[in-house]
């Protein structure tokens, strides 16, 4: 028997030489295709533009084969995107013309295993909208408040002129036409910082397509372009009805859904005991959850809020439902922790003043303050201004001490003399003259001369 290996070589070969022989068969011409022609671009609503083009009427000759058209477009400093090939004239891209875009197209001959032939390509190229980037709105931001209307905000270009006046404009895919804002949001002062459009404006199940144009005498203001997922944008209402049974040592919690499509809706539940700052969440799908961990000795706090993100990404949740309570009130313990680091610094403090106090006046009983020197010798320095010789009543300059001299000083005793009285008139005149001449003795007394040689004299009466 021969081995099947040299059967299997001989049938892959044959069958690669057929795939090379029909590739050869299939692309026999060797003339070049000419390219599309009046290649143009009309615009549907906001964002939709239809690309159109016809083909050259030489191509009329290639009849017999597979006709078709690539065609492709990016976006200033990007890529070739969205690559396509059909029979068509046209095309419909959802496009944003706030950058430039380049748009082309080329002829081709295609079957199943080869491109035969192919033209050059056609190219369209649509710049920006005009104005300066710093002209355009900033921090757009939308929001679809619980199905009910749409927020639309956002703050005013950079560089924008004094009087510039923002337009808001929005259109969805099976609107005709593109509508206008008709109620606008203010916002530090400005008249038109936001739009607001209420349900019956839009189509919910559609995506919103949205334009903010300026209008100025002043400069040109670049469009902001934008398109909002309805779905998630959405800020649900808070849960409401709240209700909480027990069951032997589970507790469960119920409240009614935020929203009629309840497949779509997250909740997030939390609670946190009344002792306590710290809250435990849980997620869940169904408005429902049950907790068997919760002590039913202490006061507990629970809060739901919502979140429609299962049939598309949000960010948003809606706010927290009011507060529900259930366990016993048992009053928010004493927190010895805190409260000796509030006692035991005001202890310390006044133990510390105590102290110093007691300190100060026994440093005073044991250690006397010492006399200031300088006070007893203060008029001394301050008399001599610097010149001590005068201390020694020496002349300035004298640097010898010379001891004072003793000087005697004569020291006269008067005594008054006397009027005779009128009995006395009757004595003789030898007694008169014995008290005239009364004797006048003058004792010389030998005193020490003080430093300021003055002279004393001392009268007797």
């Amino acid at each position: 028997m021969s081995h099947p290996l040299p059967r299997l070589l001989l049938l892959s070969m044959s069958l690669l030489l057929a795939a090379r022989t029909q590739g050869k068969s299939c692309c026999t011409r060797s003339v070049t295709l000419p390219p599309p022609v009046n290649l143009t671009l009309r615009e549907i609503g906001l964002t939709y533009s239809i690309w159109a083009w016809e083909a050259p009427s030489n191509l009329k000759d290639f009849t017999n084969d597979s006709i078709k058209f690539e065609s492709s477009f990016k976006y200033d400093g990007a890529v070739w995107e969205q690559i396509k090939i059909n029979p068509y004239l046209t095309r419909k891209d959802e496009v944003f013309l706030q950058r430039g875009i380049t748009f082309r197209v080329k002829a081709l001959t295609k079957t199943k295993s080869c491109v035969c032939q192919q033209s050059n390509w056609t190219e369209l190229y649509i710049p920006p909208a005009e104005g300066d980037a710093g002209t355009a709105v900033r921090n757009f931001e939308c929001i679809h408040y619980n199905f009910e209307y749409i927020n639309c905000t956002w703050d005013k270009g950079s560089e924008i002129p004094s009087d510039t006046v923002y337009k808001f404009s929005y259109w969805q895919g099976e609107i005709e036409f593109i509508q206008n804002c008709t109620s606008y949001i203010s916002k530090d002062g400005r008249l038109d910082a936001g739009c607001r459009l209420q349900h019956d404006q839009f189509d919910d199940q559609m995506d919103l397509n949205i334009c903010v144009s300026g209008i100025s005498a002043l400069a040109k203001i670049k469009p902001f372009f934008y398109k909002l997922e309805i779905a998630s944008f959405v800020k649900l209402s808070p849960p409401w009805g709240i209700n909480i049974s027990k069951t032997g040592n589970i507790l469960c919690i119920n409240w009614f859904p935020a929203h009629w499509n309840k497949h779509c809706i997250m909740y997030e539940l939390r609670r946190r005991s009344s002792i306590s700052s710290n809250w435990l969440k849980y997620e869940c799908q169904d408005p429902i959850r049950k907790i068997p961990d919760a002590d039913p000795n202490v006061k507990n706090i629970i809060q739901v809020r919502a979140n429609y993100k299962l049939c598309g990404e949000n960010p948003i949740w809606s706010e927290w439902s009011e507060e529900v309570y259930f366990g016993k009130d048992i009053g928010r313990r004493w927190n010895w922790k805190i409260t000796s680091l509030i006692i035991v610094p005001i202890l310390v403090a006044a133990a510390a003043i105590t102290l110093l106090t007691y300190l100060k006046q026994l440093q005073i009983l044991i250690l006397p303050p010492i006399p200031d020197p300088g006070k007893l010798f203060k008029g001394m320095f301050g008399d001599s201004n610097g010149d001590y010789s005068v201390w020694n009543k020496q002349p300035k300059g004298s640097l010898i001490y010379k001891a004072e001299e003793e000087i005697t000083c004569k020291v006269t005793t008067v005594e008054k003399l006397k009027c005779p009285a009128p009995e006395e008139e009757k004595l003789g005149e030898n007694e008169r003259s014995e008290e005239e001449d009364i004797l006048i003795e003058v004792v010389d007394e030998k005193i020490p001369a003080e430093v300021d040689n003055l002279h004393y004299d001392r009268v007797m009466s």
